[in-house]
């Protein structure tokens, strides 16, 4: 196999697993979601903070996914067309290699998503608990004592 025709492959699916992240909020954003980001909540609402951390970990991946494969169709114009890397010279073995990276960018992909999520919704929870200790002691130095 060709190393452009490779790159371009490779591109390519990496492009679909991009679009699979950006698209991965609509797909599982389910009705009792929607209700628990819309009711109405005393001072903060963790559910919407919740929701817009995994969108904000979701964009990141496909963005980066997004990047990569741009990257790589770019290289797949730029060598030379007859350039033919020894492990691609067939095409069962390229084959397997775009499914090896392809792999090992998911696994890597999800995992930095899932990192990006869960220190995104600790930095949200621990603003959250802050502004609302301030507004109660804010509260409690209304109140007049008696």
């Amino acid at each position: 196999m060709l190393l452009s025709t490779f790159l371009n492959i490779l591109g390519a699916c990496i492009g679909f697993m991009s679009a699979v992240f950006f698209s991965i909020g609509a797909m599982i954003m389910t009705p009792t979601k929607i209700f628990n980001i819309s009711a109405t909540y005393w001072d903060s609402n963790q559910h919407w903070g919740d929701s817009i951390a995994d969108q904000r970990a979701d964009y990141i991946a496909g963005g980066l996914l997004l990047l990569l494969s741009f990257a790589a169709q770019l290289s797949a114009n730029l060598v030379p067309s007859a350039s033919q890397p020894s492990p691609l010279q067939s095409y069962g073995c390229a084959i397997a290699e775009i499914i090896a990276v392809l792999a090992f960018l998911l696994v890597c992909t999800v995992l930095l998503r899932n990192a990006i999520a869960k220190t995104t919704k600790q930095k949200v929870r621990q603003m959250q608990a802050a502004e609302l200790a301030a507004q109660e002691l804010a509260a409690k130095d209304r109140i007049p004592s008696p």
